[in-house]
């Protein structure tokens, strides 16, 4: 059974300038950006992640037609960690972006599955799922 653990998340109570250097990428991240496949509407989720150090960042943007689907976004560690963000607020209407601290679940070697989907609801099954391995430097 995975654990999730969110050590830090960063909320709207946080100053403009504390959120702008949290959220910036680490120096020695794994970047990359992955599509989901398209809905029968033609939405989409265009998912993100920059994970290394101790922190994964995660974020997730619905994006094409209006399809009334979520994007989600995951993070899923070979050390049980497991990191999820979901944008719900319409499509092409911003994204949803998360930081991640977590040393113990998030380090140098680690083997990570980014999964980019999109999923009808809140505790719906993702689908339309494009996934891809990772390695933290």
């Amino acid at each position: 059974m995975r654990r999730r653990r969110n050590v830090l998340s960063i909320g709207l109570a946080a100053s403009a300038v504390s959120v702008s250097l949290l959220m910036a990428t680490p120096a020695t991240a794994d970047i990359f950006y992955l599509n989901s496949y398209q809905s029968a509407q033609g939405g989409y989720n265009r998912g993100y992640a920059a994970v290394g150090g101790s922190t994964a960042i995660v974020e997730a943007c619905d994006m094409g037609p209006g399809d009334s689907r979520r994007a989600v976004t995951t993070i899923s560690t070979n050390a049980g960690g497991y990191y999820e963000v979901q944008d719900a607020n319409g499509s092409n209407n911003g994204c949803v972006r998360e930081l991640f601290v977590d040393a113990d679940l998030i380090y140098s070697g680690l083997k990570y599955l980014m999964s980019s989907c999109i999923q009808n609801g809140f505790t719906g099954t993702p689908y339309n799922c494009a996934t891809r391995w990772g390695v933290v430097d």
